[in-house]
């Protein structure tokens, strides 16, 4: 099964004259995971254009994917889709494949296909940054919610994208954790709040029966608001993108003074750290991991979080390549955490107190975070200790 991880899509606006469409080529899957059998590789143009596609490895590499008939080397005309074989990565390391695309108009570009490495869960460890560590439990539901995105201009592309990816707890009837990429893709454009509180309609597997969810129609009560862990401004893109920020799996109760408070302060400053309105290609997505700490407490059925966290990771704005994150050193790369407890203490709280390093977060949860970077360079960026310099406004709020 393919991992759409990171969809390399390079596609441009088209006109209705051949001749104004754009050169262009795309993996449907830039990253794959160990197991992955098949990938394909399409191409645009103006009509009449042909192309030819070759594939390279590093050297004293071996050839690890290839084009039909086994050969590395494939071509035809514009808009065609090229399918080709990968095999499986029984190996620890990451693997690289270059498909160098050239047309006959004299336009080349070259795309990089990722392979993770040999896991025991190749259908979660995937290439997401935001992504956790798997972590067994009995109770443990992993999903991953996936949306097609309006393109609402050739920086802001559409597409099949995941939505966010959860950690349901059937025994607490929370997420865990529910994590999610931000880009401007995503927020931009402003399609609003739909307010569809409704059970997980379990149309994408695997299925968490109603059973096991609280009916989110209903407000907790007891001074709890329904508390969004993705937040529905996050995903403003379609209606259909925002209705799934609305589904119980993705709701806990919050103290109403503390969700209304420094939380949603918090996911305002979270959106304003974010790229949510480029102007142009930026490859610097602020990846989140939101979470909530069961405490003792029940209300409708439903464990109370104690604590409520955030971690989030990103490459320093100054930043502007197209690389994957597990490219960037320690010091490319930064990180924050943040702990609330939820009650009215945490509401009067501020960014700066409630702030901390990932590694304390990884303390006080047991998630293990940013998985995909190299461990040496994990370790430091998860001991940063919070910058002001790097994350504006967090000593004023």
């Amino acid at each position: 099964m393919l991992i759409l991880a990171a969809l390399l899509v390079l596609f441009t606006g088209c006109s209705d004259e051949d001749d104004a469409v754009e050169n262009a080529a795309a993996l449907a899957a830039a990253t794959v995971n160990c197991s992955a059998t098949t990938n394909s590789l399409s191409t645009q143009g103006p009509a009449g254009t042909s192309f030819v596609a070759t594939i390279a490895f590093p050297e004293g590499e071996a050839d690890w994917c290839s084009f039909p008939s086994n050969t590395s080397v494939a071509g035809g005309s514009v808009g065609e889709q090229i399918a080709f074989v990968i095999d499986e990565n029984t190996s620890d390391a990451y693997r690289a494949a270059d498909f160098t695309v050239t047309y006959s108009n004299g336009y080349s570009t070259i795309l990089r296909l990722w392979q993770m490495p040999a896991s025991s869960n190749p259908g979660f460890q995937r290439a997401w940054a935001e992504q956790p560590a798997y972590r067994q439990g009995a109770n443990y539901i992993y999903k991953t919610y996936y949306t097609t995105l309006r393109s609402t201009n050739k920086y802001l592309v559409g597409g099949y994208r995941r939505n966010f990816s959860i950690c349901y707890d059937t025994d607490s009837r929370i997420a865990l954790w529910v994590a999610y990429p931000l880009h401007g893709c995503y927020t931009s454009p402003n399609s609003g709040r739909t307010d569809t509180w409704a059970y997980d309609p379990n149309d994408q597997l695997p299925v968490i029966d109603r059973s096991l969810q609280y009916n989110v129609q209903n407000t907790y009560g007891g001074g709890y608001a329904r508390g969004h862990q993705c937040p529905s401004a996050d995903r403003y893109n379609t209606d259909e993108t925002n209705a799934m920020t609305f589904y119980s799996t993705n709701i806990m109760p919050q103290n109403y003074n503390f969700n209304g408070g420094s939380w949603v302060t918090l996911e305002g400053k979270i959106r304003a750290w974010a790229p949510t309105t480029v102007t142009k290609m930026r490859y610097d997505t602020l990846f989140v991991v939101t979470g909530a700490l069961p405490g003792s407490r029940q209300i409708s059925g439903v464990r109370v979080p104690s604590k409520c966290w955030k971690v989030l990771l990103k490459q320093k704005r100054d930043q502007n390549e197209n690389r994957q994150i597990w490219e960037f050193a320690a010091d490319e790369l930064q990180a924050i955490g943040f702990i609330f407890p939820n009650d009215r203490s945490g509401a009067g709280l501020t960014l700066r107190e409630a702030a901390c390093t990932v590694r304390e977060v990884e303390e006080r949860t047991g998630f293990t975070f940013f998985e995909n970077l190299d461990p040496a360079v994990a370790a430091q960026v998860k001991s940063q200790e919070p910058d002001i310099a790097l994350w504006p406004g967090l000593a004023t709020n």
